[in-house]
């Protein structure tokens, strides 16, 4: 079968679903091709675009909202846009799977299967493609959110956000008993990390918590806090983030939908700090609700927040039992979907 993912670089999570979900077709013996919809569609734009979208979009709350509404909004299928027709008629898809909302706009009617991967535990009409044979969901939460905006139920299936094969077969963690904690902090792919230093200032000095920072493509800030926290463990742009995170007592970092997921298999906690975007707050909505990390509200605030979950074992132990857990709710998931999965339905 031939499998035609789409998606954007608008943020690191839509790619990294896509890279999970080619990574499992190809396992399954599958001919796949990604194709990113922006750069297709807006060949000579596309480089601004992105370069627009994190210098400026993605460092402003405001901005990025305001943004993000035109995407919230529903629509109806059109056309096939020319350049995805043209790329449809060279790859000759059985089945193509979008991974973010803004795919179904120009991708239209098509003669060939479509399912939607949702890429965070929230849902906005945006997402809505009236043509789709089926959406996949992060959880029976986002599920119900879908049917009461129309969708039939029978199209929706339940199977978490995919994360690659590194991050499923880690093995699960046992509650740490040593007093030493260890924190990975992560700002995504594009290392955008405003309260970063902030919080850096004021827990580099406890001797009982050790920090590892990993700043992505930014390697300025990666040099800066090198210099300036000799005592942090400061690493760019890494591929082996799996390791990173399983050696991990907490993660540190914005709710995104991908993120949470990949600590979820690694059965590590997940400190959600400063929740501004819509999708990041769902996700920390859904952290609260499960019990399975903290969310961190204010940047100002975080540093004696850490400290005291660090100071409090038994609050610890009971997001690691609760994040195992949920590890186990969504692999009896997957096991219900695989044999699906693999006959394209």
């Amino acid at each position: 079968m031939n499998v035609w993912i789409l998606t954007s670089g608008f943020g690191s999570g839509h790619a990294s679903v896509a890279k999970a979900l080619e990574e499992d077709y190809r396992r399954q013996g599958h001919s796949v091709e990604v194709s990113d919809v922006v750069r297709l569609v807006y060949p000579k734009q596309a480089d601004g675009i992105y370069e627009g979208f994190r210098r400026y979009i993605c460092r402003s709350g405001k901005v990025y909202t305001w943004v993000n509404h035109f995407g919230r909004n529903a629509y109806s299928c059109g056309d096939t846009h020319p350049a995805l027709r043209r790329e449809m008629e060279r790859i000759r898809p059985d089945l193509i799977v979008t991974t973010w909302s803004g795919c179904g706009r120009k991708l239209g009617k098509v003669p060939v299967p479509v399912y939607v991967w949702i890429t965070d535990v929230g849902v906005h009409l945006g997402w809505l493609y009236p043509e789709a044979t089926a959406y996949f969901v992060a959880t029976a939460e986002v599920r119900e959110r879908l049917v009461r905006l129309g969708v039939a139920a029978e199209k929706i299936r339940v199977r978490g956000i995919p994360v690659r094969h590194a991050f499923r077969c880690l093995p699960d963690k046992e509650p740490a008993e040593r007093i030493d904690k260890r924190l990975l902090v992560m700002g995504g792919g594009l290392g955008v990390i405003p309260w970063l230093e902030g919080l850096l200032q004021e827990l580099a000095a406890a001797p009982h918590v050790k920090i590892t920072v990993i700043t992505g493509k930014n390697q300025k800030l990666c040099e800066k806090l090198r210099r300036n926290y000799p005592t942090v463990e400061t690493v760019g742009y890494v591929d082996n983030v799996p390791q990173y995170l399983a050696q991990a007592d907490f993660l540190v970092s914005k709710p995104g939908g991908v993120s949470l997921f990949e600590s979820i298999y690694a059965t590590t906690p997940c400190i959600a700090m400063c929740p501004s975007y819509q999708h990041e707050r769902e996700n920390g909505a859904f952290i609260e609700k499960h019990d399975i990390g903290m969310v961190v509200p204010q940047a100002k605030t975080a540093g004696a927040q850490i400290l005291r979950l660090l100071n409090d074992p038994d609050r610890c132990r009971r997001y690691q039992e609760n994040v195992v857990g949920m590890k186990r709710a969504l692999e009896r998931a997957a096991q219900q979907g695989e044999e699906a999965m693999r006959h394209g339905v």
